[in-house]
């Protein structure tokens, strides 16, 4: 059984059938109680759109987002390690071919340029096999917003 990736998220837009959820990404370093100190600390905000026929949501409410891990290792693959031994099986053929470090350097460029046009006009494949899967996530009260919600003033 393969597990899941899950992230808290906010609906910033809904169109359609799609959800856009912002989700804050949170390296280790945020949770750690030297972080107001040291410069190195991270927190990156990311968009994905969700595809969902569920009409119930609305901008602004708080979700939990979910990946299978395998689908994660994936994407990451495109995104990173593809790219990068591309990258380096073509400056080393180069360097074997004695071209010079200018002709290198342009064809690294040009190459990941293509391979990132293709990746984009191949993103509905990759739609399709990505599943996500959304849950809205209940708001809870505090006990003082109870106390203030059932008194009147």
């Amino acid at each position: 059984m393969s597990s899941i990736i899950q992230h808290k998220g906010i609906v910033q837009d809904i169109q359609n059938d799609h959800l856009e959820i912002m989700i804050i990404s949170e390296s280790a370093c945020s949770s750690c109680k030297s972080k107001k100190v040291c410069s190195i600390s991270e927190i990156k905000e990311k968009l994905i759109r969700i595809e969902t026929n569920d009409k119930t949501y609305k901008i602004g409410d708080t979700v939990t987002v979910f990946l299978e891990e395998k689908m994660g290792a994936i994407a990451v693959i495109f995104a990173y390690v593809l790219p990068f031994v591309l990258m380096i099986s073509i400056l080393v053929a180069g360097y074997l071919l004695k071209f010079s470090e200018p002709v290198l350097g342009g064809a690294v460029i040009v190459s990941l340029t293509v391979y990132y046009i293709a990746l984009y006009l191949f993103r509905n494949q990759f739609d399709k096999r990505m599943s996500f899967r959304v849950e809205k996530q209940e708001t809870k009260l505090t006990f003082e917003e109870k106390d203030y919600e059932n008194s009147s003033f």
